[in-house]
């Protein structure tokens, strides 16, 4: 792997060398994407992995973590999330509910600064699970440098358990782009939710799993293949966390999310390409999702399997596709070998160029249609080329 190491060392100092994601995104979005094909040309393709300790995983750690120190050194401007998790975890200290209480009401008016002035979607309450919100208490209400070093010291676990189990699919995380800059630079739940997600799959954990869907849902797709005692235990547990927050606003944003929000979509834009009205596009690729995860579940005896399924049917299938939702199947993946993902994540930085349309003013960016080109159709080809047709 030094050959792989050595590359991402390079990527990686040279972009925190570049300043700003925000001051230069096609400088960005480029040293990003080589970054990404690069490490994923080098990654050893036909051998079989084995599991790595000792001193092997603490040299996968140092090196991760070198990556990275580039990525947590340049400001965060390639996504704003970090800054309502700080915002959340404060508000909670000074007595008041993020899901009764969106950033921008009035009975939090005194509590307004410059983190809250660059907040997103001010108008909406928390759409983040009870979690997500024990964290912003304890770790994002300490500040924003605080968060992103917490949430990258669980990125680098990730590599570490990975690589208990397949030492390609450890130095395949500690090295691409996508997990790195991320988590270091984006401070995104995904950076602690995959950690939970890599203790389910490789421990096979029960509790990692639950965990996870306390942070960010998608993992609790693997609680739904327990034994019927865990199942109610789960759910009972997620009940006593979840159903205090039904009663305030806890579901206006994920109707706003899943009703309105759309962005460098693969088979959403298609469809509405085609004539499809958007709101009924929504409504079929939803319950196709459904569908996909209901069989997934009936067919997928491996849960690592059943990871790429579901994770991979939400990537497609969702009108929004933000850069850091491509880490969901591109962990199960790295573990089965599925390279089309491993370039899906390499190329869907390509989405950031829309930095470079940001209109200041107004906040408002352009899409470009040949981005999106260029994200999904190698990807599809590759996929095509890995599905087992014959069976």
């Amino acid at each position: 792997m030094l050959l792989p190491a050595l590359v991402a060392l390079t990527c990686s100092t040279t972009l925190g060398l570049v300043g700003s994601p925000a001051a230069s995104p096609r400088a960005w979005v480029a040293g990003l994407v080589l970054w990404g094909l690069s490490v994923a040309w080098l990654l050893p393709r036909g051998e079989a992995g084995r599991a790595l300790a000792g001193r092997d995983l603490l040299r996968l750690a140092l090196v991760a973590g070198t990556l990275r120190l580039p990525m947590l050194a340049v400001d965060p401007t390639l996504s704003d999330d970090l800054y309502r998790f700080c915002w959340e975890g404060r508000a909670w200290l000074a007595g008041f509910s993020p899901f009764a209480h969106a950033p921008d009401s009035p009975a939090l008016a005194h509590l307004r600064d410059e983190l809250w002035s660059r907040v997103n979607h001010r108008e909406l309450s928390s759409i983040y699970p009870p979690g997500a919100q024990l964290l912003f208490v304890l770790v994002a209400s300490h500040g924003i440098a605080t968060w992103r070093w917490f949430v990258t010291l669980c990125d680098i676990g990730t590599a570490v358990v990975l690589a208990r189990r397949d030492h390609v699919a450890g130095w395949a995380w500690a090295l691409l782009p996508l997990p790195a800059v991320e988590a270091a630079t984006g401070g995104h739940l995904e950076g602690v939710a995959m950690l939970a997600l890599a203790f389910a799959l490789v421990d096979q954990s029960t509790l990692g799993a639950w965990l996870g869907a306390m942070v960010k849902l998608l993992p609790g797709v693997l609680l739904l293949r327990q034994r019927p005692g865990t199942i109610l235990a789960a759910a009972v547990a997620a009940g006593l966390a979840f159903v205090p927050l039904l009663e305030t606003g806890f579901t206006r944003g994920f109707e706003a999310y899943r009703a309105h929000w759309s962005f460098n979509g693969s088979v959403y834009p298609a469809l509405v390409g085609l004539g499809v009205p958007g709101d009924r596009a929504r409504v079929c690729l939803q319950g196709a999702g459904l569908i996909v995860a209901g069989l997934a579940l009936w067919r997928c005896r491996d849960p690592v399997r059943l990871c790429l399924w579901v994770f991979g049917a939400f990537v497609l299938l969702s009108p929004t596709v933000h850069p850091w939702y491509a880490l969901w199947p591109l962990l199960p993946a790295l573990l089965l070998r599925r390279w089309a993902w491993v370039g899906l994540a390499a190329l869907v930085p390509l989405a950031y160029l829309v930095l470079a349309t940001l209109d200041p003013a107004t906040g408002q960016w352009r899409e470009q249609s040949w981005v999106r080109w260029a994200i999904y159709l190698p990807f599809f080809a590759s996929l095509a080329r890995e599905l087992p047709w014959r069976r």
